[in-house]
């Protein structure tokens, strides 16, 4: 009989891009991802390349920083992509957790994951669109 730990898990690989203005946080989040699986298919850091490469690139699902000065914050590129590329799930993930944020984001269609916890946003990505995320 095979216990818990032994099953073999079949999980989805995602097309991702990845957007960090912090170049630590940046390198985790992208090789946690492909340890996972996914392919990368950008990354950056900062708001106005992450458009771009999710508009050139139409990726299964979008990981934005919040805040990543100068050009547009993660907030505003979920709004823009929920338009322009409607197909992209996208996250936010970050350490703002300002109430406002929160509802703005979720009001756009994207999921909102505060900073801190890598399983948190391992099961986001693989999450259906309008999931909770535990």
């Amino acid at each position: 009989m095979r216990g818990k730990d032994d099953r073999v898990q079949s999980v989805q690989k995602l097309r991702v891009v990845v957007a960090d203005n912090d170049p630590g946080a940046l390198e985790l989040v992208t090789t946690d991802l492909r340890l996972e699986g996914h392919e990368v298919v950008g990354r950056c850091r900062d708001g106005g390349t992450a458009m771009a490469l999710c508009l050139a690139e139409q990726p299964d699902v979008a990981v934005i920083d919040h805040r990543m000065p100068p050009g547009p914050h993660g907030l505003e590129v979920a709004q823009r992509l929920s338009r322009e590329a409607p197909g992209v799930r996208v996250i936010v993930y970050t350490n703002y957790q300002d109430i406002e944020l929160i509802q703005a984001v979720r009001a756009c269609g994207a999921t909102y994951l505060p900073k801190g916890s890598l399983r948190a946003l391992r099961q986001a990505v693989l999450a259906t669109p309008g999931s909770s995320v535990s």
